[in-house]
């Protein structure tokens, strides 16, 4: 297969050793930045077209046809990178994931309203509209209280509030700037502590335990986390499964708490690093993207 994936850094190690998995099982790849394609619809053609520029002093090169494409682009690529899976898969191409279950993804609240109609159990949650008024949305909640902004990843665009006014100024602030942002239980059972479970179709591929720095509440590895093994429960393992297909996503890093309400599952990713769960897991969870890419082909 000639598989793309798109990503504007190739150099990642998520993106090295995806690479490395398909041309171990005979396959080409390449590694693209969504930002720099043009997209070319022709008028009564049976296909588009789609044109790749290195840097702006380049010509832009026509690309050819693709077999399946794997999106792996940040948020701040959203937009471009859901258009470019749209023009492949109108070209035939797999994706792994769609555009439609990757923007249901990078929604937090959306992806909380689609698990909640699932039946699976969310942090409680609260989104106010710009004209409701910030006093009463925070004393809606309870403190201390976490605020997400809609976008976001890495535990970028996550605080902590330890008092109303505090969470208040937070908000006026990023309502000021157009930023929707939706408050939530801070568990405080949790330690500082998640589980991220990496999800490949119908399976929990690789698990892992990840715990914040002293005085850090969120547990990202980008924000200093540490991680070890961890075992789930089959049922832990189907609340994972079943978090995954609420958003209609191939693959996903799904990350849960355990609270004193049960299992908790605070955030679907659709495009969840490979190194940190790699390592402590010691999965080749690459080369099981890579043969769950050749099944779905």
């Amino acid at each position: 297969m000639h598989i793309l994936i798109l990503c504007r850094e190739p150099r990642l190690y998520s993106c090295q050793r995806l690479k490395t998995a398909a041309e171990k099982r005979g396959h080409s790849m390449d590694i693209l930045d969504p930002n720099r394609c043009f997209l070319k619809l022709i008028p009564n053609a049976p296909h588009f077209a789609l044109y790749y520029q290195r840097n702006e002093r380049d010509v832009a090169d026509l690309l050819p046809k693709y077999d399946a494409v794997l999106p792996r682009f940040g948020t701040a690529s959203t937009q471009m990178g859901c258009a470019v899976l749209r023009h492949l898969t109108a070209q035939g191409a797999v994706c792994l994931n769609n555009e439609q279950a990757f923007l249901r993804a990078r929604d937090k609240w959306q992806s909380l309203q689609l698990l909640q109609q699932a039946s699976i159990t969310v942090p409680t949650s609260g989104l106010a509209g710009c004209e409701f008024s910030v006093k009463h949305a925070v004393a809606q909640a309870s403190m201390p209280v976490i605020l997400k902004t809609l976008n976001g990843s890495q535990g970028i665009g996550v605080m902590l509030a330890e008092k109303p006014q505090t969470a208040a100024s937070i908000l006026e602030t990023l309502q000021q700037v157009n930023v929707p942002t939706l408050l939530q239980d801070f568990v405080k059972e949790a330690e500082n502590m998640d589980i991220r479970c990496f999800v490949i179709g119908d399976k929990v591929i690789a698990t892992m335990l990840r715990q914040g720095q002293h005085g850090e509440f969120r547990a990202n590895f980008h924000r200093g986390g540490v991680a070890k093994k961890i075992t789930l429960t089959m049922d832990e393992q189907q609340i994972a499964i079943k978090a995954t297909k609420a958003l209609g996503l191939d693959v996903a890093g799904v990350d849960l708490i355990r609270s004193k309400q049960g299992l908790l599952v605070l955030e679907v990713n659709a495009s969840p690093g490979l190194e940190m769960i790699e390592k402590t897991s010691g999965v080749d969870i690459a080369l099981e993207m890579i043969l769950y890419l050749e099944q779905k082909c």
